[in-house]
């Protein structure tokens, strides 16, 4: 019986080892197309089969932009009490809002890293993620995603979605795991990388144009950057022009990577 527990054991192993070490070919134009198809939909998500799409492309950019809250909160010394994905199109219509997180902080100044971190989440989650691919671990990056929903799963209000991907999270790994076909854990890897990097980057190209817009606004609308000109007295256009240089910086720096010789 320990003869058979061990060979089992080794061979979790190094199924687990051949998961993570997994290498896949980024492919760029793929990304890119994503990006492209994620920018259409959201940009006509009122039309109402774009309604459905839009949350089905836009669920994890959003979850990576209020989950940056979160963490930014915690990185401040706060606690953390909510994190809400909507995932009603009639919801997200009526409150004009996509997800929000609820968190307490300790000072001003707490609250001021907390809101600014909503932004910074996406573009550093898609160099993160291109890091996986260039060092050969991709399926780090998916992991990391995977704790990011688990935890989203313990800390929501509103779990029958989050509980749902999480178990056909968790079913995929299972059936990668139990099977040998090396073939279908790299599509799977290979597809999964590529779309979620796919739907960062149309999120971080149309929030810099979304928070230019809102920079500019003549009318008066609630958002992280009038929120931390509210907190801190410093102008909106400071705020925007970070988050905007963050992501143009970590564009150029992507592409820069995979077409310089």
């Amino acid at each position: 019986m320990e003869v058979v527990e061990n060979i089992n054991r080794g061979n979790h192993m190094t199924k687990i080892h051949e998961f993570f070490s997994s290498a896949i070919q980024l492919n760029l134009y793929w990304v890119v197309i994503i990006a492209l198809i994620y920018i259409i939909i959201h940009t006509y998500r009122n039309k109402p089969f774009n309604r459905i799409l839009d949350i089905y492309f836009n669920y994890i950019p959003v979850l990576t932009h209020e989950f940056g809250h979160i963490l930014f909160n915690k990185l401040s010394g706060g606690k953390a009490k909510d994190l809400v994905i909507v995932s009603s199109p009639t919801e997200r219509i009526e409150t004009s809002q996509q997800g929000f997180a609820i968190t307490q902080s300790k000072s001003r100044l707490g609250q001021s890293i907390t809101t600014f971190g909503g932004y910074v989440m996406p573009p550093l989650m898609l160099f993160l993620g291109f890091l996986a691919i260039e060092f050969q671990y991709p399926s780090l990056f998916l992991t990391i995603y995977l704790f990011i929903f688990i935890y989203f799963l313990m800390l929501t209000s509103r779990k029958l979605l989050p509980i749902f991907i999480v178990i056909l999270f968790i079913a995929l790994l299972y059936f990668l795991f139990e099977s040998n076909n090396q073939l279908m854990m790299f599509y799977i890897v290979t597809f999964t990388t590529h779309f979620i990097l796919g739907v960062l980057l149309g999120e971080v190209l149309q929030s810099s144009v979304t928070i230019f817009k809102l920079t500019f606004s003549q009318q008066s609308i609630s958002w992280d950057g009038s929120t931390l000109k509210n907190l801190t007295r410093i102008p909106t256009f400071i705020y925007s022009f970070i988050w905007i240089a963050i992501n143009i910086y970590t564009v150029y720096r992507l592409f820069y990577a995979y077409f310089s010789p």
